[in-house]
């Protein structure tokens, strides 16, 4: 019986350390500007990271819990400060530009990885965490690849290095571009990877660019997919047909972002003028606490003697796919007019 109660209360250790570090970041705002809480929290999930070496087994599954289901409920509870016509305008104004940035990052994934040489599905699965929603994308589309735990340790390595930067250097970038918050959201939304820092990006710039970034970013996250899909069948090979299919289908559902249903549905009441101000207010600041949460479990998973032992190419790949993606979003979002 005991053991029974220690796997199902297994996510408390980690997800408790998760959360007073980012009650540590929170405490700490104030004083550490301009730096803020998001970025905190990032650092100091990698310092204690650093100085634990490896994970403890015992944090594992509170880390895996927090990335998860933590940043999910946030995404949910920030529905609630939103309409769903800002939701569908905003999404639908940015479609051109997520469906070709999703293009471009794929095959400059495995283009890139191809010229630099880079070990077996690595660039797809590059490619596809740039494309689409990081860590998510590079774990739904690797068994469909048949790729290798060091090809999948390469990806998720590479990408989490760049969400680091791109929280960093992003705001400061649109600071100083002078860009209004629809275009600063929708630049995040389209060319930052992951969900957790794509919205801590937009946050950190404003409310309005976070709100924007948030759905911009739940639009592109939808496109995983027709992705998961497409790879799926792509790499289905020599399986028998019938085989794949249910191989694809079953990696296709369990990827469906269903909590954008949850996000909808709180707009939708907001919408509707069933949520006080009060009320509003108290789970949109229960979210921005939630994000950096997730953001202090982010930096839990770096690992920084990982990144040591990959060697340069795989993070030159990155930087080059991640400038390049940069470049192509923000150029579509400036010959669009958005913002």
């Amino acid at each position: 019986m005991q053991s029974i109660r220690r796997r199902r209360f297994a996510w408390f250790p980690g997800l408790s350390l998760a959360a007073a570090l980012a009650a540590v970041a929170h405490l700490l705002g104030p004083a550490a500007k301009p730096l803020p809480d998001v970025v905190i929290g990032l650092l100091l999930g990698v310092a204690v990271r650093s100085a634990l070496g490896d994970i403890a087994p015992i944090l594992a599954p509170g880390i895996a819990l927090t990335l998860k289901y933590v940043l999910r409920t946030a995404i949910i509870l920030l529905g609630s400060g939103l309409s769903v016509a800002v939701v569908l305008e905003t999404g639908s104004r940015t479609l051109a530009v997520i469906i070709t940035c999703v293009i471009v990052a794929m095959l400059l994934g495995i283009s890139l990885s191809r010229l630099f040489r880079l070990p077996g599905v690595v660039g797809t699965l590059i490619g596809a965490g740039t494309a689409i929603c990081g860590g998510t994308a590079i774990l739904t589309i690797a068994p469909l690849t048949r790729a290798t735990d060091e090809e999948v340790a390469y990806a998720l390595t590479t990408i989490f290095t760049f969400n680091i930067i791109a929280l960093l250097t992003y705001p400061w970038l649109g600071h100083m571009l002078g860009l209004s918050s629809t275009a600063f959201g929708s630049w995040a939304g389209t060319a930052v990877n992951d969900t957790s820092v794509v919205v801590a990006t937009g946050y950190v710039y404003s409310n309005a660019a976070g709100a924007v970034a948030t759905i911009v970013k739940l639009t592109r996250t939808v496109l995983l997919v027709p992705l998961a899909v497409l790879v799926g069948f792509w790499y289905a090979g020599s399986p028998p047909v019938a085989k794949a299919q249910r191989g694809v289908w079953s990696r296709t559902r369990a990827s469906t972002p269903w909590f954008i249903f949850g996000f909808v549905a709180m707009a939708s009441l907001n919408s509707l003028g069933l949520l006080p101000a009060t009320v509003v207010h108290t789970l949109t600041t229960t979210a921005t606490f939630l994000i950096v949460v997730v953001l202090v479990a982010v930096g839990l998973n770096v690992d920084i003697r990982q990144l040591a032992r990959m060697g340069l190419r795989p993070l030159v790949v990155g930087l080059l796919l991640a400038s390049i993606m940069a470049l192509c979003s923000f150029g579509l979002i400036d010959a669009l007019k958005i913002g």
